[in-house]
């Protein structure tokens, strides 16, 4: 069984590990998951107001407290509404300076460039008045993809030498007029674009169009089979060495982002949120004290016969409620461990389901917000303002205790044996060394 489990692993190092290498350094694919990391300040920012409005609701109907975050409701709901409501425009601007940077071009006029993009395809002008209303969530995916490529036009079209060149100029005042023709083709472009997507739409502009074609690419995720096999991929990456969390994310966390706006939007207007898988809910209840759920392992070596091993447990159980998983991934170690591989690869997003199951059902409200290094279970109730979240942690806990209890023993076993073969061969030398008769 061992040299089996040895040989299915040597399998994965070899065809898995060089194509998850590839896909996380693909120069898109690492502009995506950096810039929408970025952007988790603007979506932590929006979820405090999101939280702080919210408090109202926590006081009985007619109490004074109440009625004055009610009468004041609009004013409590502005920075939501500057965060969340132009989410589309906070998105060209970390997805450009990201991409330009990566590029190695100047970054503010292509963040100029990618805002202008993203203004022009997600707006629409009638009757003299320009609407803005799809640079929410709703205008995501078109100013990733605009930004992205308005970068690559830029660094294409400065390669080419289609700018306005004028020798002498200072520096700042040069790379401004080589800017000039980029910008202006890309304005053009845009403007192309938008007319022509709207006239052969019947009058919908390019997020609309997006929305109606990608809905169920972007429902997908949302849903059983999308939480089995992106944590199934997550777990095996995991297992390997590998960040399995830093790969996927790239093609994950843009949907996540709209999840989560979109959830908080409903929210904010009184209805239900929908939306279950956000970046917090993969986080915070997915991953339950760490990718794995390795707080259940560290709370199993606290209390295992191995003095090794409830080393590892007394220094991996602080992180673990901070949601770190590595001290355990390398620690332990779960790396490469054939014993651990079955809870750890499998048993994860079998729980996941499970998880997701409470969710579905309505028992636990979807995710409305997002925080960053809060404690379980704070962080669990603040992300869904709902106390019943508190409540499903020590249960998902218990359940991955048990999942791992069986096989964790079996490893503590062989620890065990390892540390009396140690101790054995220290002893024997020690009696050796003392069978010496040495005279210096």
């Amino acid at each position: 069984m061992s040299e089996r489990a040895d040989g299915f692993v040597q399998f994965l190092e070899k065809h898995l590990m060089p194509v998850a290498t590839k896909i996380e350094n693909q120069r898109h694919i690492a502009t995506i998951k950096d810039g929408m990391i970025s952007l988790m300040a603007i979506l932590m920012v929006g979820s405090i107001s999101l939280i702080i409005a919210g408090l109202g609701n926590f006081f009985p109907a007619g109490s004074t407290v109440r009625n004055f975050f009610m009468d004041h409701s609009a004013l409590f709901n502005l920075p939501f509404n500057f965060t969340f409501g132009l989410l589309a425009i906070y998105s060209a601007i970390s997805i450009s300076y990201t991409h330009a940077r990566r590029l190695d071009i100047p970054p503010l006029h292509a963040i100029i460039g990618g805002v202008l993009a993203t203004v022009i395809l997600c707006g629409r002008y009638v009757d003299g008045q320009f609407d803005f209303a799809f640079l929410d969530s709703r205008g995501l995916f078109v100013s990733i993809f605009a930004s992205m490529l308005t970068v690559e036009a830029m660094k294409w079209l400065v390669e080419k030498k289609v700018t306005i060149r004028i020798k002498g100029l200072p520096d700042m005042i040069g790379k401004t007029f080589e800017a000039i023709l980029p910008l202006l083709i890309i304005i053009i472009a845009s403007v192309a674009v938008n007319q022509t997507v709207i006239s052969l739409s019947g009058g919908q502009i390019l997020p609309e169009v997006f929305t109606t074609m990608f809905a169920p690419a972007v429902d997908g995720i949302d849903s059983y089979l999308g939480v089995f096999l992106i944590s199934l991929f997550e777990m095996l990456f995991w297992f390997l060495g590998l960040n399995g969390y830093a790969i996927i994310v790239g093609f994950t966390l843009p949907f996540m982002t709209h999840y989560l706006a979109e959830n908080a939007a409903t929210f904010m207007a009184g209805g239900v949120p929908q939306f279950i898988f956000t970046e917090n809910w993969w986080g915070y209840f997915l991953a339950c004290t760490g990718s794995g759920l390795t707080g259940a392992i560290a709370i199993l070596a606290l209390f295992s016969k191995s003095k090794t091993l409830k080393a590892t447990g007394k220094a991996t159980i602080i992180p673990a409620f901070f949601n770190i998983s590595e001290p355990v991934v390398y620690g332990l170690p779960v790396v490469y461990n054939p014993y651990l591989f079955i809870p750890f690869v499998f048993g994860t997003p079998i729980l996941g389901l499970f998880t997701y199951f409470i969710f579905d059902m309505g028992w636990v409200r979807a995710p409305i917000a997002s925080v960053g290094g809060m404690p379980t279970p704070a962080a669990q109730y603040l992300v869904t303002l709902d106390w019943k979240a508190v409540l499903l942690v020590p249960l998902i806990l218990g359940l991955a205790v048990l999942m791992y209890y069986p096989f964790f023993k079996i490893y503590e076993k062989s620890v065990l044996k390892k540390d009396q073969e140690e101790a054995a061969a220290k002893a024997k030398e020690k009696d050796v060394l003392e069978g010496l008769d040495l005279d210096f």
